[in-house]
């Protein structure tokens, strides 16, 4: 556990004590490798698949509300939760999606093309990808062609990486995708306006928090999952109890 991640942790620990049940809404959880190794990894991405295994457990289990894919949930305002992973790493089909099939759990997978493309360890082939979207309850979504700061993209660059990762998912799936997440959490009111004209329907961003009805569907709120967490941990986001992050972060739908 990192310095900084056990401060957070204290504080959310202190904070539990005031914090509602289950608060209503869309909790998204995001995740990236379980299992896998990432060289120079300060943030705990990958996630240990023991510990992957009891927090999906708790999902499956009904708690946290019901087990959504981010394309299927509601958006109603009930208790919702969905489980998402970004980049495409190969562990995401070896070790992650055995896990959710056989807990019944469906889930979101959105990958980089251009790392698809390449092949390379530590992430999916293109065959890996194909199958993956066999994988009962899997649903695959772009995370970009080459997973750029898009907020930073001028107008030109934006519309070609949401049209380029959205056309090499129809050629690779032979299905069009209708939901992605943002690259480095990298978004915007003017990002989300060019990818509802690119076809996506929604998209994630890395604010903690619970999404109501009223919550921009291309801005939607995620609340990451790492390494470091304990399982005490992985209630307390699931419960809303980290949502305070947030005011670390800033909301991406007030900026333009």
């Amino acid at each position: 556990m990192s310095a900084k991640h056990s401060f957070w942790s204290a504080l959310a620990a202190g904070r539990e004590l005031f914090a509602d049940p289950v608060l209503p809404g869309l909790r998204i959880l995001c995740y990236h490798s379980v299992g896998g190794a990432i060289p120079g990894d300060p943030y705990g991405l990958a996630v240990d698949p023991g510990a992957f295994r009891r927090q999906m457990t708790r999902v499956a289990a009904g708690r946290f509300g019901r087990a959504v894919s981010l394309g299927s949930a509601r958006l109603d305002g009930t208790p919702e939760i969905a489980v998402t992973f970004d980049d495409g790493f190969a562990d995401t089909l070896t070790t992650a999606a055995p896990i959710l099939a056989d807990l019944h759990i469906p889930f979101t997978v959105c990958v980089t093309a251009a790392f698809v493309r390449g092949g390379a360890a530590p992430h999916l082939s293109t065959a890996g990808l194909r199958e993956l979207a066999k994988v009962p309850g899997a649903e695959i979504g772009a995370h970009g062609a080459n997973h750029l700061n898009m907020a930073r993209c001028g107008d030109d660059e934006l519309a070609r990486e949401l049209a380029e990762s959205k056309s090499f998912l129809k050629e690779t799936l032979g299905a069009a995708a209708s939901v992605m997440t943002w690259p480095h959490g990298s978004a915007s009111a003017r990002t989300a306006d060019f990818a509802r004209k690119a076809g996506f329907a929604r998209a994630g961003c890395s604010l903690y928090g619970v999404n109501e009805p009223d919550r921009n569907p291309l801005l939607l709120k995620r609340t990451e999952i790492t390494g470091f967490d304990s399982d005490r941990d992985f209630e307390r986001k699931c419960l809303g109890v980290w949502d305070f992050f947030a005011l670390r972060q800033g909301d991406p739908a007030r900026r333009t």
